[in-house]
């Protein structure tokens, strides 16, 4: 009897020990499986927010573009407009300033909006891929940028947009010729003259491109911030995309 329990024991051992080296083997094999699987699918993310990072540094760059000459336009239209209502501005230093009555209308009786190339932050807002850029660096800036500058810019356009409407109305009611005569686009000193005398002399109309110019001045502001904004992600894309050799 004793032979044959020491016969069971021993029998079971060696099939314990066969099953658990085939247990462990099965173990790590899975183990081994789900590494590289979890390997893969991160490369696949750093593969994909890389490419996000490109396309959008690309956009970055389209961006720049397009507010260089927005800079230009919508600084000289605040200079301007300073200008004519300030009454110790002569007629002379106005038409060192801006020359072509074409300008004064733009200024006076149009406004300038806001309208960045963002289709592919749209795209991956709208699609659900900005969670895989892997920095909320970058994605706080870009929240910052979209929704809190953009629509502080848009805003004011709007703001300016009602004031332009102001002042057009004023100036086809008030004085019609010059407003006729903002199409030219050629030095005219005579207009620049007229244009400075009857800003001068009517308040109503002062207070009217008052309002005009506190909406520029405002978007002025949220267009420095989204344009340091959009610094800010440049300089962090770049550090987070590899080099290239």
């Amino acid at each position: 009897m004793k032979k044959f329990t020491k016969a069971i024991v021993k029998y079971s051992k060696k099939y314990l020990v066969r099953y658990s080296i085939e247990f462990l083997v099965i173990v790590l094999g899975v183990t081994f499986s789900f590494y590289l699987e979890e390997k893969r699918s991160n490369q696949e993310l750093r593969t994909l927010s890389e490419d996000l990072k490109q396309n959008l540094l690309d956009e970055v760059y389209e961006i720049e573009k397009y507010m260089i000459e927005r800079e230009v336009a919508f600084k000289g239209d605040g200079k301007l407009l300073r200008a004519l209502q300030d009454p110790t501005v002569s007629t002379d230093s106005l038409f060192e300033l801006e020359t072509n009555p074409v300008m004064y209308g733009v200024t006076l009786f149009n406004y300038r909006g806001f309208k960045p190339p963002v289709a592919f932050y749209n795209s991956l807002v709208n699609d659900g891929k900005i969670r895989y850029l892997e920095s909320s660096t970058i994605k706080e800036e870009l929240d910052q940028m979209h929704n809190v500058h953009f629509y502080y810019i848009d805003s004011n356009v709007d703001d300016e947009a009602v004031a332009q409407r102001k002042v057009m109305d004023y100036f086809q009611k008030n004085h019609p010729e010059l407003f006729i005569n903002s199409n030219e686009n050629s030095p005219n000193k005579v207009y620049v003259s007229k244009i400075k005398e009857v800003i001068n002399n009517d308040i109503t109309l002062r207070a009217i491109l008052y309002q005009k110019t506190l909406a520029i001045e405002q978007k002025i502001a949220g267009f420095d911030n989204y344009s340091n904004s959009l610094n800010r992600i440049k300089k962090a894309i770049l550090l987070d995309l590899p080099k290239k050799p």
